[in-house]
């Protein structure tokens, strides 16, 4: 009977500890600014009388601030371009641009670390902080400066043209807004960095607009040839969108706003040393293109091009709307192969064109890309150098 008593009292004991919960440790607060983690090597922000206390230096540094420590004087100051921020450890007085402040609890020193009140350094740089106590988590957002913001939306437009220069098809991509397509469209360029040695330089950025998390960007650029295949060297301007996501800027869109080829007249004319046998099927090519625009003759034009594949008839519906629209007689007045190698050729033409119904007339400078496969030359492509009523 006692025997069968102390058993029963073993178990309700088991009973009765295993009935008490568990407590679990304390999840670590999360501090998070404008969007982006604070990390905390250093030390692990706590609760203080009501006051997240956090290692001083992550977060000063992640609000832009410079610096300083006085080990002498226990003093933390942070420093930015129109805001100076000074603590003392185990004071409740601070200064903001030497105005001083209370504090609802003094930062203190723990195992090498200086502790600072979180929401009193959030507020001084004119921010807001918002604590969640079931997440245990602080949100710090602050107005981040106009200057700031352009700086690094001009940082980025300058990496990807330093990146677009040096060949880099997947760092370059790393800066782009792209939701999906990613790969092919690196492979696309990594294909185009193969055929072509082209560099790239921004002349003229301006930073046009910053509309919370979207940005307007114009730039002047000129694209030099270096190698590769031929391009004729060009100028170019474009409007850049850029959006913000996590802090981070990066290009949504690059759209082209204006071209010209930087070609004179003089080098257009003057001519490359071309194989006798080429020289007369290259010209011949420009003077048939022509006859066939003057015949309206859309199959005619194709004929005369390298394929477009797949979109080719896509090309054939726009060249007999273009006909269908316009009245056009051109007369070629000049035609010159200024560049040239055993496949590839560029000539320089200019042309008078005639709208046949007004009886205007304009001169235009073509330039005309050619290739030869498989012994034949096609046009490839060509690049309008000018056009004067």
């Amino acid at each position: 009977m006692l025997k069968r008593l102390f058993s029963l009292l073993a178990v309700s004991v088991l009973a009765l500890i295993l009935a008490v919960p568990v407590l679990a440790a304390e999840k670590p607060i999360a501090v998070s600014i404008n969007g982006s983690n604070v990390a905390f090597p250093a030390g692990t922000p706590y609760l203080s009388n009501n006051s997240v206390l956090v290692p001083f230096r992550a977060v000063f540094e992640k609000l832009g601030l410079n610096v300083l420590w006085d080990a002498k004087s226990g003093t933390v100051t942070g420093k930015g371009n129109d805001l100076t921020i000074t603590l003392k450890v185990g004071s409740t007085r601070a200064t903001v641009d030497s105005i001083v402040k209370k504090l609802t609890v003094a930062p203190v020193t723990k195992a090498g670390t200086t502790y600072v009140p979180l929401r009193f350094i959030a507020e001084a740089t004119g921010g807001t902080a918002v604590w969640n106590a079931s997440t245990r988590s602080v949100v710090i957002e602050t107005p981040v400066s106009k200057a700031s913001d352009e700086a690094a939306i001009t940082g980025v437009i300058r990496l990807a043209n330093q990146y677009y220069n040096d060949k880099k098809a997947s760092a370059f991509y790393g800066l782009i807004d792209l939701a999906e397509g990613k790969a092919e469209a690196i492979a696309d360029l990594e294909d185009t960095f193969s055929a072509y040695d082209l560099k790239v330089s921004i002349d003229h950025l301006k930073v046009l607009s910053i509309d919370g998390d979207e940005a307007s960007v114009y730039t002047e650029e000129t694209s030099v040839r270096t190698g590769g295949y031929y391009l004729p060297d060009q100028k170019y301007t474009y409007l850049y969108t850029l959006t913000r996501a996590n802090g981070s800027w990066r290009i949504y869109d690059m759209e082209l706003q204006d071209s010209s080829v930087l070609l004179t007249r003089e080098q257009g004319m003057a001519a490359a040393p071309v194989a006798q046998g080429d020289e007369a099927v290259i010209k011949d090519l420009v003077t048939k293109y022509y006859q066939s625009m003057n015949t309206e003759n859309a199959d005619g034009v194709l004929a005369l091009q390298t394929s477009y594949g797949e979109y080719e008839a896509d090309y054939k519906a726009d060249l007999q709307e273009f006909f269908n629209e316009y009245n056009f007689s051109y007369a070629l007045n000049n035609s010159n192969i200024y560049y040239y190698t055993s496949d590839e050729a560029a000539v320089y033409t200019e042309v008078t064109l005639k709208d046949t119904e007004s009886g205007e007339s304009y001169e235009q400078t073509l330039i005309f890309i050619m290739y030869k496969e498989n012994g034949i030359w096609k046009i490839d492509d060509y690049y309008n150098a000018g056009a004067e009523n």
